[in-house]
């Protein structure tokens, strides 16, 4: 019986309906795997399972699982809405609150990390926990955590569809909107540039006093993070030389171009969290800054890209193979891409392998290590990509 591998798909895709049956269409359930993640049990989940079994002997388990989510949809939209009123009213409560929110295709949460970290000299500041930055996951955090001592609220705010950003802001009527940038991440779910766009530029109409909106200057460049930071904390009254202290001192959150020295001889460039095409670029450069060292790249490449994701794999994997000596492919999803992309570059000292998703990596690579080695992981896929 593969329900709890349907709920678990039903959960990665953020209980999406159409998406879920749209996976189900490509894949069989068996393949799925709780290994980067596992199922969190919440009420949404336990209700979903409980009415799904009861639907099973009519509809079979896929369409038991998408049904019951469907119908549970409404129950759960509905106790949304009562979550977000309360968490406006409580809210109202907080006058003199500073509240922030931080969009973007992606960097939202480094430079969440950022901000924090700096105003955290002066303030106190509640902030949004790791990844959450839905709706409902602002609301509960309001509602569960913001007490009177809290100075400044900083919200991270993704979208999904069009007007996630519009509800978000519709909640927390933010002083201060920043857009880390305009890029292709979703592009699979939004269809367009265009679409991203907009979505992303719903909040500009909340921040009343448009010094305290910040945007990118073109499509796919990010925001000076540094600089953004900076503005905001002498906004609020926090010396620059203080403000610039903490700048220094920032360490950015894990897995993000982290470097971890294993030993002497060998360095590991972590970049798994995900990955884009601004990112990928940024990873190879700081790659390539190692002089005298071997260069390993292990990738799944980049995912959510729609029509543009067999061109931009394509694209950083030749990148990738002029500065390379080992490029390491992983899964299944961008395969094909990748390995076009590395050949086209010709290099005959170039060695490429090839890995399944779930093999260790550690135990192929360990027999071609000629140290001084620097091994870049560039992205790990979730465990619905195989």
């Amino acid at each position: 019986m593969n329900i709890r591998k349907l709920l678990y798909l039903l959960q990665l895709e953020e209980y999406q309906t159409e998406r879920y049956f749209s996976w189900l269409k490509r894949n069989p359930p068996e393949k799925l795997e709780e290994r980067k993640n596992k199922l969190r049990l919440t009420g949404r989940i336990i209700l979903t399972a409980l009415l799904s079994f009861i639907f099973l002997p009519f509809l079979g388990e896929k369409r038991a699982v998408g049904n019951a989510n469907t119908l549970l949809g409404y129950l759960f939209n509905f106790s949304e809405e009562i979550i977000v009123w309360l968490a406006k009213i409580k809210l109202k409560f907080f006058p003199s609150l500073v509240k922030i929110v931080i969009t973007g295709s992606y960097g939202k949460t480094t430079f969440k990390e950022l901000l924090s970290f700096v105003l955290e000299s002066k303030y106190s500041v509640l902030k949004t926990p790791e990844n959450v930055n839905t709706r409902i996951g602002i609301a509960l955090l309001i509602l569960k955590k913001l007490n009177p001592h809290h100075q400044v609220l900083i919200t991270e705010a993704a979208a999904y569809q069009p007007g996630d950003i519009k509800k978000i802001c519709q909640l927390v009527q933010p002083s201060f909107g920043i857009i880390t940038i305009f890029g292709l991440m979703h592009l699979e779910r939004f269809k367009t540039i265009a679409s991203i766009r907009k979505t992303k530029s719903e909040i500009i109409p909340f921040i009343k006093d448009k010094e305290n909106l910040f945007l990118p200057k073109k499509f796919h460049q990010f925001i000076d993070f540094q600089k953004t930071a900076l503005i905001i904390s002498q906004k609020l009254g926090i010396p620059p030389l203080l403000a610039e202290k903490r700048l220094k001192n920032f360490k950015a959150p894990l897995h993000r171009l982290t470097e971890k020295k294993i030993n002497s001889k060998i360095v590991i460039l972590d970049d798994t969290y995900n990955s884009n095409p601004l990112g990928f670029q940024r990873a190879l450069k700081k790659l390539n800054s190692y002089k005298g060292y071997q260069k390993i790249v292990i990738t799944p490449g980049m995912i959510e890209f729609g029509k543009k994701q067999y061109s931009l794999n394509y694209k950083l994997a030749k990148l990738a193979a002029k500065i390379t000596d080992i490029f390491v492919i992983v899964g299944e999803t961008n395969k094909k891409a990748l390995l076009n992309g590395a050949k086209k570059e010709k290099r005959n000292n170039l060695k490429i392998v090839t890995l399944k998703k779930n093999e260790a990596w550690e135990k192929i690579v360990s027999s071609f290590l000629r140290p001084p080695t620097v091994i870049l992981l560039e992205n790990e896929l979730p465990d619905h990509y195989f």
